[in-house]
């Protein structure tokens, strides 16, 4: 039977309004998806089904920061369609250089042989035995671990390494909502860096923490500022403590999330950079902060003989530091999804306690993995030795290639590679006016200043000097109109500064991975080229 307005419109709020289970943040009914609301008009009983379409846990409204951060991530997929222009052809093809999908590559051999010794056991009829992951293969992350200059033995002021001070889980995205659970109340503050991962930004506020962003700044070579960190720290908390005076609760800073390297700059906090990770280290000592230490992209350092370091291996700082790793960047097993973290004895009995409410135990296929990539044997890092020197000659390979699309064949950083690259462009097209333009390079876009990866897959492309040219009746007056602009031209997306928090906001940036496949990448760098010279200025 057909439902009134009133009972469609009253469905409608409850959606809006429903406890939180997805990612994406915040909607009202006035961005309301057109698909949505075209299926709520054909189907109006169907609207029960839904669960949430994004509200905080305590129904409030998400932080400025966040909206922003959503209003990117949902560009393509809600509002591109106000902006379709009529005399662009459809294509039907559709491209992503945002993913943050690693070079395709095998799998780490110790992953494969672990897992698959851990399929053919007589084993497998057996539930697991701890939520928290199979405790032998957690042995072999704390001898990894000691390998990498964590003390495994007790002192008057440490406590040790040990199995309990390890917790398996489905990826470090997992483990970062679950921290947000275990550690924060409603209303207090997480701190991220400016640029982030603007998925972990949303994951923040939607377990009920609030969201600070610290800008990184070109002036400190866009690395945290440690002086600036702890002024901020102390402006929130005052500012906390002022707004919640008569409640009976004051929410303050928990913690910093300290991605290293970085996501998406690829910035390394290693031993050459290790009396800046202590100073951060000692800041968020001093202000009862706990540091959130990702690394998850540790082992694809370009220097793979001082890879980013790990602060809670110092063991002054061991219990103020919730530390992740995984599998899925670094190692070829993003299908498995698993991770771990190390922490504090008291941290991981919550986690375990959040853990049991969602599975009866954490995979002994997904811990074999863990156990293969992270364990303390000779024979591993005989093997991590000659995997990650082939992987990150094809990471600094495919940098090479897409330098080359940007600046041209010519430029100087690929001379080393030119006949090579050269060769990828003759296999991707042999029309002389198709590689003429290709290896011309592409007008208006260079990779940002300060911003070459030392680690990671991505660079951030900058377009800003594209400001203010048209193409017929649309304008690029920022990044929200470039990349509608590439998108309805190419049908290629991007991640733009807006969506992971760009310190300057009068930019045009994009998060551009340059590890999809040769021939593809070529290809989508191509799209661009003759998007943006069909560009031009103002008459």
């Amino acid at each position: 039977m057909a439902l009134d307005k009133k009972t469609i419109k009253r469905k409608l709020h409850g959606i809006l309004h429903y406890e939180n289970t997805m990612v994406h943040s915040t909607f009202n009914e006035k961005n309301f998806s057109k698909a949505l609301k075209s299926f709520a008009e054909k189907d109006p009983e169907n609207l029960s089904s839904f669960r949430s379409l994004g509200k905080r846990k305590d129904n409030k409204d998400f932080y400025p920061e966040i909206k922003k951060i959503d209003k990117a991530y949902n560009l393509l997929y809600r509002d591109i369609e106000e902006y379709n222009d009529k005399n662009i052809p459809p294509i039907n093809e559709w491209f992503s250089i945002r993913n943050g999908n690693p070079i395709r590559h095998k799998p780490f051999p110790l992953c494969r042989e672990y897992m698959l010794k851990s399929i053919f056991s007589r084993h497998l009829y057996i539930y697991p035995t701890s939520v928290q992951g199979e405790s032998t293969c957690r042995a072999s992350v704390v001898n990894y671990l000691e390998k990498e200059g964590f003390q495994i033995n007790k002192t008057d002021n440490y406590d040790g390494l040990g199995v309990e001070n390890i917790v398996f889980t489905y990826s470090t995205s997992h483990a970062y909502n679950m921290i947000v659970n275990a550690i924060a109340r409603p209303g207090d503050v997480i701190l991220m860096t400016g640029p982030n991962y603007g998925i972990f930004a949303s994951f923040t506020e939607i377990d009920n923490a609030r969201l600070e962003v610290i800008p990184l700044r070109e002036e400190d070579d866009f690395y945290i500022n440690p002086k600036l960190l702890g002024k901020r720290i102390d402006e929130i908390n005052a500012q906390l403590k002022k707004e919640h005076a008569k409640e009976d609760y004051i929410p303050r800073v928990v913690a910093f999330l300290n991605m290293n390297p970085h996501n998406p700059l690829g910035k390394v906090l290693n031993r050459k950079k290790k009396d800046l990770l202590e100073e951060l280290g000692d800041i968020c000592l001093e202000k009862g902060v706990f540091i959130i230490d990702d690394l998850i992209y540790r082992d694809i350092g370009f220097d793979q003989e001082d890879k980013a370091f790990f602060l809670a291996s110092i063991p002054k700082y061991f219990n103020n530091t919730i530390t992740l790793i995984g599998l899925s960047k670094s190692y070829g097993l993003a299908q498995v999804r698993a991770g771990a973290i190390i922490a504090p004895i008291p941290i991981c009995n919550d986690l375990s306690a959040q853990l049991s409410h969602e599975v009866d135990g954490f995979s002994q296929i997904q811990s074999a993995a863990l156990a293969g990539a992270f364990n303390g044997t000779t024979r591993r890092y005989r093997k991590a030795k000659k995997y990650f020197k082939t992987l990150m000659k094809k990471y600094h390979y495919q940098l090479n290639l897409i330098e080359a699309l940007i600046y041209g064949i010519d430029y100087e950083k690929c001379s080393s590679n030119r006949k090579k690259i050269m060769k990828d462009i003759k296999k991707y097209t042999n029309d002389p006016a198709k590689i003429k333009l290709i290896t011309a390079g592409t007008p208006g876009l260079k990779i940002r200043a300060h911003t070459y990866p030392e680690a990671g897959f991505f660079i951030i492309g900058d377009f800003t000097e594209l400001k203010g040219k048209r193409y017929k009746d649309m304008v690029i007056n920022n990044d929200e109109d470039f990349v509608k602009y590439i998108y309805l031209k190419t049908k290629i997306n991007f991640l733009i500064g807006l969506s992971f928090s760009w310190p300057n906001e009068d930019e045009i940036v994009a998060r551009i991975n340059f590890a999809i496949d040769k021939k593809d990448l070529i290809h989508n760098l191509y799209l661009i080229n003759k998007a943006v010279r069909e560009l031009q200025w103002k008459n």
